[in-house]
């Protein structure tokens, strides 16, 4: 039972992580389900460094202590004001970010929007025992094929090269379907590479409003049917498979640089850099990939409604609301920003 209990908790990150995915920063979000940390039966062992340490090790990223942080946008209708922080996946393992405005910001709100929402399952432990050997399911291979098997050889050959560098003694990854095979490298190289994903500038938001004491509001979203929703996610077709992989396996080979100056614009407030930035391709694919899912997709569109109409609702019925929202979502040309600005809000920033 105990057993169990461990799992519930994990299961119900990777529901939270895949209902990120329209407003993902990056797919990492999602590389707490497909490591072999999590999920696998059999003990991993950590990224290490590329046999040829001087020719295949990635750059160590530099940004690390304690910045000045990022920028915040205001947006305003009468009296009522809404101040958005855009957040960014992956940042530096190590960095640290201190922001007088952010901090600022909270202290005047009466209420904190967390944009992921707080997923909750409707089973018993016997229910999470039974979702545990599901997913591992879903995520193998059938017929004890291999992902050499499914994916283009000359991808395969890249793929091959990014694990000897990131992660040469992982095994399993040629048991796994194409997606989760190379969201599992993605996590070993952003490990080599002292990048770190997740929800950690959140987390630091929601620290300094408890410290403040201002409420803090989440979306709720109820599943009723995970097996469903598992099975779903087991039926992905093998060329939306083959898209995502080879989708991240280009990004693994090219965006890790980008990444890193990425996080510097972000931790030191430079709102030009990142409007300079690109979403990557890959959430795009992969999203895509993941929606042939029809239950996954109507939670996720689900989520992406409830999240625009809580942001308007909390600027109606507070003074001043302190909320978070993806960088690439909060700039891009049909983003956030524009499509308030098109509600007749008047928004300010950087």
């Amino acid at each position: 039972m105990a057993a169990a209990n461990r799992r519930g908790p994990l299961l119900l990150s990777a529901l939270r992580a895949l209902l990120a995915l329209p407003a993902l920063l990056a797919l990492p979000a999602l590389l707490a389900l497909y490591s072999g940390r999590s999920w696998a039966a059999e003990p991993t062992p950590p990224a290490t460094a590329a046999i040829d340490a001087e020719s295949s090790a990635p750059q160590e990223i530099e940004v690390t202590g304690e910045h000045p942080g990022p920028r915040l946008w205001r947006v305003t209708k009468g009296d009522h004001v809404l101040w958005l922080l855009g957040t960014l996946d992956p940042l530096p393992r190590k960095m640290e970010w201190r922001s007088h405005e952010v901090e600022s910001a909270i202290t005047e709100a009466q209420e904190v929007l967390y944009a992921q929402p707080d997923v909750s399952v409707r089973g018993n432990p016997f229910t999470w025992i039974r979702l545990y050997f599901q997913w591992r399911h879903v995520q193998t291979m059938p017929d004890g094929q291999t992902l050499k098997d499914w994916v283009p050889p000359d991808t395969y050959a890249r793929f091959a090269a990014l694990e000897a560098r990131f992660d040469p003694h992982d095994r399993r990854t040629e048991k796994l379907e194409p997606i989760f095979a190379a969201l599992r490298l993605y996590g070993r190289a952003l490990d080599a590479s002292r990048l770190t994903s997740g929800d950690h500038t959140e987390q630091t938001v929601l620290k300094l409003a408890r410290k403040h004491h201002v409420h803090v509001r989440q979306p709720r979203l109820r599943i009723e049917d995970p097996r469903g929703l598992l099975t779903q996610l087991g039926e992905i077709p093998r060329a939306a498979h083959v898209r995502c992989f080879e989708a991240m396996v280009e990004r693994l080979g090219t965006d890790l640089e980008p990444m890193k100056l990425a996080a510097q614009a972000w931790a030191t407030g430079d709102v030009e850099a990142l409007r300079q930035l690109t979403r990557p391709k890959d959430i795009e694919i992969c999203t895509d990939a993941f929606a042939t899912s029809p239950q996954l997709k109507e939670l996720i569109d689900r989520t992406r409604n409830s999240w625009n109409s809580e942001l308007e609702a909390a600027i109606a019925r507070n003074r001043t609301t302190f909320a978070m929202s993806s960088i690439y979502d909060l700039l891009g040309s049909n983003g956030t920003l524009v499509e308030l600005r098109s509600k007749g809000y008047q928004v300010e920033g950087p």
